[in-house]
């Protein structure tokens, strides 16, 4: 819980942070109210963020850091559930999911100031938010930068262990080894159960026509109402059949809901500035991809669904 009583996993409040610039902190357990320290919020980690108990620090008033009725108090604050996948110093999001109001656990007019919740309040807290089947001890997240940085690392880390194990790059040795690694681990596409290995594709492959996410490399432009990514590669229109390529193209409104976070506008007017620079970016995007006669067309339907390398750098 931040300092406005608002109630998110640490990962959403890292993805605030990179949004704003704020971290909204100091953070607290949202139930007994002790401070917690930010691990990964505010400074760039390899692992996933999370919260940590200060040394010599425990919960108070049968709070254990959990929620639910389930679990004994003083303990350590971890969840029991599914922990979050840790590979070497990859922490690999679980899922992609959709952008959520903030729980908000405090009674009308208290503003955290007064003495600590008692048991029977950390007990209702529990509870409440305990039916928000939202809040996860898994690494989700609503954007997909996280996403597209660890798929980047992890195609490096399985680079390296197909190298290790004396594979030459490019054998069927080398490329059993490769997809094994990334199908090793899952992701979740809402409601898309997929893998590091098939949740992505590029331009030497026909596109699934399912939602995935599609990369490349391109120029925007403007056209219209549009902002399009014209990909610099041609895409496949059959399966096993490179002869016949068709353009490929990302669209995006260039008109934002009344009610968009800060980091679309930003992220609208970045793309604004790199139209009219006439340079490459690097492109992530969620989506499926329709063949519009004589070219592919992935129409963005969020900013949270699009992300390019160097996007929000300040």
């Amino acid at each position: 819980m931040n300092k406005n009583g608002d109630v998110r996993s640490a990962s959403e409040f890292k993805e605030i942070f990179e949004e704003t610039g704020n971290s909204y902190g100091p953070y607290r357990c949202p139930f007994c109210e002790v401070r917690y320290e930010d691990r990964c919020i505010v400074t760039e980690c390899v692992k996933a963020p999370h919260f940590k108990l200060p040394n010599e620090t425990a919960h108070r008033s049968g709070c254990n850091g959990e929620a639910g009725e389930d679990v004994s108090p003083g303990g350590s604050g971890l969840p029991n559930g599914p922990r979050r996948r840790v590979l070497g110093e990859i922490e690999l999001p679980e899922a992609l999911v959709k952008r959520r109001k903030a729980s908000v656990v405090r009674r009308p007019g208290d503003d955290g100031l007064g003495a600590p919740p008692d048991a029977i309040e950390v007990t209702r807290r529990r509870r409440l938010v305990a039916t928000d089947q939202t809040i996860s001890s898994l690494f989700t997240t609503s954007q997909l930068r996280p996403i597209v940085h660890a798929y980047k690392r992890l195609r490096k880390h399985a680079y390296e262990q197909a190298v290790a194990a004396n594979f030459k790059q490019g054998s069927a040795d080398y490329n059993e080894s490769f997809r094994k690694t990334l199908n090793a681990h899952n992701l979740s596409l809402y409601e898309h159960k997929l893998t590091y290995g098939n949740a992505f594709q590029g331009s030497k492959l026909q596109p699934w026509r399912i939602e995935r996410v599609y990369y490349g490399s391109g120029k925007v432009r403007t056209e219209g109402g549009h902002l399009v990514i014209n990909d610099k590669d041609s895409w496949p229109k059959l399966p096993k059949n490179k002869a016949d390529l068709v353009p490929f193209e990302v669209r995006l409104s260039r008109i934002l809901e009344a009610d968009a976070p800060t980091s679309h506008l930003r992220a609208l007017d970045e793309l604004e500035r790199l139209a009219t620079a006439d340079q490459y970016v690097e492109w992530y995007a969620y989506g499926m991809p329709m063949l519009q006669m004589d070219h592919f067309e992935l129409n963005v339907d969020s900013l949270d669904h699009l992300y390019w390398i160097g996007q929000h750098q300040r």
